[in-house]
Order: C-alpha cells, then sequence, then structure tokens
C-alpha cells in the first residue's frame, strides 16, 4: 500500500480528491471526430504558456456535476499517468477548468485500492518541474 496526499505534482499539478468517482483533466478546444467508424476527441492539454494537443478515442459519457452544481456531459478517455515511481493507467473525463487552481483531479476510482490519503500532508511522492 502506498500513501499519497491531498496535493501531488503530475505533469500538471493535481489534487486528490476522494469525494469524487472518477478523475478530470483540464482540457480546451474539445471536438469530437469519427476515425474508422469510431468516436474520438481532440483536446488542448495546456502548460503554463504552451500546450499539446491530443487525440484519444471516447470510451464513452459520464454526467458529472462539477463545484459550481452544475450538471455536464463529459467524454471519457483512457490515460496514463505517474504519479512518484508509479505509472497509473485510468479513464479521465475532460473538462474545462480553468476557473479552478488544479488543472487535475485524481478521484478515488483512479487510485483505487493502491492508496491511503493522508490529508495532513502534501507532495509526498515529490514535486517535478
Amino acid at each position: 500500500m502506498d500513501f499519497t496526499s491531498w496535493f501531488q505534482w503530475f505533469f500538471l499539478k493535481a489534487k486528490i480528491d476522494t469525494g469524487a468517482t472518477i478523475s478530470a483533466l483540464h482540457a480546451t478546444h474539445i471536438k469530437e471526430f469519427y476515425k474508422n467508424n469510431e468516436k474520438y476527441v481532440r483536446f488542448r492539454l495546456h502548460r503554463e504558456s504552451s500546450y499539446k494537443i491530443i487525440k484519444k478515442p471516447v470510451l464513452g459519457y459520464k454526467t458529472i456535476k462539477n463545484s459550481f452544481g452544475e450538471k455536464q456531459s463529459r467524454p471519457l478517455v483512457n490515460i496514463s499517468f505517474r504519479m512518484g515511481n508509479k505509472t497509473i493507467e485510468t479513464i479521465i473525463s475532460l473538462a474545462k477548468r480553468s476557473r479552478m487552481t488544479y488543472p487535475v483531479l485524481i478521484g478515488r476510482s483512479s487510485l483505487k485500492k493502491n492508496y491511503r490519503i493522508n490529508p495532513k500532508k502534501s507532495y509526498l511522492t515529490g514535486k517535478i518541474g
């Protein structure tokens, strides 16, 4: 069992959110398209003053109530990210989180039963960047 804290550094700064079932990633210019009869999504992933365009197959949609109480239907994609020395593969929803402090929320389903949260600590896996 690994320990993690409320705040972590990934490629982007992230917050562990045990109240959220599914993780969320800040993305802009979200556009759906078809490729070989399969639905894909193209989006921009921002970090500081630059961005990267990413294309991923859409796994489905999830209606999520955001932190402002509004319901949103969000596309779900499969991603992998590093937390400390571990790579985690998970499903994440794409959302415009520009008004939020953290561009990434890591929900319970991404952590599964491999982590215990220590709410009194921050950045237990170290900082990057």
